[in-house]
């Protein structure tokens, strides 16, 4: 497989997960999407540049990927816990 052909393969994934994104309405779906996001983001990375370089920095995405899920999880419960729904058009309101 080509480097060309895994980009391609990569802007797929990455234009559907992020029409999946701006369409679903669930919060947690809406969290997978970014994490398929973050994952097309490491497949181009990886396709495009093979130097040791682009794989460290290939490395690096998929730690902030774990924090930024472990991030949206935590946001994610407290939400639920403080308006008992998971869909993001009923949480109409944020009080600081």
């Amino acid at each position: 497989m080509s480097a060309y052909t895994l980009a391609g393969i990569s802007f797929l994934l990455f234009a559907l997960a992020a029409a999946g994104f701006l369409t679903c309405g669930s919060l947690v779906r809406m969290l997978m999407f970014l994490e398929l996001m973050l994952n097309a983001a490491n497949v181009a990375l990886v396709a495009l540049g093979p130097q040791p370089a682009s794989q460290a920095y290939a490395v690096m995405l998929f730690a902030i990927a774990a924090a930024e899920a472990g991030v949206g999880l935590a946001l994610i419960i407290t939400l639920a816990s403080a308006f008992r729904t998971l869909e993001a058009a009923n949480i109409k309101e944020l009080k600081g």
